[in-house]
């Protein structure tokens, strides 16, 4: 279950990766004036690093969440359990 979860995280931060690099290599070797390119270049980073922190925020949802559901599960087990053993 939590390999799904990984995995699509996972696919996730590939796809910004490649975002990056197909986004950099095309303004690299678009015509354009070298100072427009740089400022084209910071604010492509400046998005990217906008949408990894939206990533890191949701991942950190998805982990508290699956934490609460796990903690929550446990708590029943060990409530089940004690009620095996006094019945």
């Amino acid at each position: 279950m939590t390999d799904g979860r990984c995995g699509v995280l996972g696919a996730g931060l590939l796809f910004l990766a490649g975002c990056v690099v197909g986004g950099t290599a095309a303004l690299l070797y678009a015509p354009q004036s070298g100072t427009r390119t740089r400022r084209r270049i910071a604010d492509f980073a400046e998005d990217v690093r906008d949408r990894a922190g939206d990533v890191t925020e949701q991942a950190t949802e998805k982990i508290q969440s699956a934490k609460e559901q796990a903690s929550e599960k446990f708590q029943k087990a060990i409530e089940r359990g004690r009620n095996f053993v006094n019945t």
